[in-house]
């Protein structure tokens, strides 16, 4: 019998971003020291691995935490963002409004490229707020 199983490596970074369609206070520049955690499923090959840890590790820094870590997070029709701050920090343009959910869809669709079978991705934005995209 066949047995799936799901893996899993979790990973923080720190980014600032605004949401510049909110009303409340996170219409504002602010930060996050974010969670994430990626979840792989497969079944184990002959050694008994779905992936090696290290591996995991090694493309979700490539693909998410070096482009997102220390950043400004902006997004590209977000005119009063983009012109305050071209070119003066370190900014990473990303084509939708950065909520949660959003990044949670972009992280899993930029590890998919890599050919990682994920089956979620939670993205912690404080200790008592995530966003769950289960595939």
């Amino acid at each position: 019998m066949t047995q799936l199983f799901e893996i899993s490596k979790t990973f923080h970074f720190d980014m600032t971003h605004r949401l510049s369609f909110h009303q409340g206070k996170c219409r504002h520049l602010h930060g996050h020291t974010y969670t994430l955690e990626v979840y792989v499923r497969g079944v184990p090959d002959k050694h008994g691995f779905v992936m090696d840890f290290g591996d995991l590790k090694h493309i979700v820094k490539e693909e998410i935490v070096d482009i997102l870590d220390h950043s400004v997070a902006i997004y590209e029709k977000d005119v009063t963002l983009v012109d305050a701050l071209s070119g003066k920090f370190r900014a990473v343009m990303l084509p939708f409004e950065t909520t949660a959910e959003n990044l949670c869809a972009w992280i899993a669709r930029r590890l998919q490229a890599r050919n990682l079978d994920i089956s979620k991705i939670i993205l912690w934005e404080t200790p008592t707020s995530k966003a769950v995209l289960t595939l």
